[in-house]
């Protein structure tokens, strides 16, 4: 009787590159406080809000750090070479339309 073949380990598919940055963008009807919603989020005044429809022609994008308490205790206990927190991308998309 032949030897039996040695078990194949799976590997584990990953969907994507795994990082510690994140990206959203804001999607929804013209006039319901995207851009406000955005400003808001970011705190700047990138998405220029305006009281028409369509003001946002070209999207808008903004880098948001994500504050974590836990981040500075783990860079103490572990030491790495270097600190990089993560970050929020948002993106001001323009009102949909049918």
């Amino acid at each position: 009787m032949p030897p039996k073949k040695a078990a194949v380990a799976e590997k584990k598919v990953l969907l994507g590159r795994p990082s510690n940055n994140l990206k959203i963008g804001i999607v929804g009807v013209p006039n319901v406080g995207k851009s406000s919603f955005f400003n808001a989020l970011s705190e700047t005044d990138l998405g220029k809000a305006a009281n028409f429809p369509y003001a946002t022609i070209n999207p808008e994008e903004a880098r948001i750090p994500v504050p974590d308490a836990r981040f500075e205790w783990l860079c103490e206990t572990y030491k790495p070479v270097s600190r990089i927190p993560a970050f929020l991308t948002c993106i001001d998309i323009a009102g949909l339309t049918a």
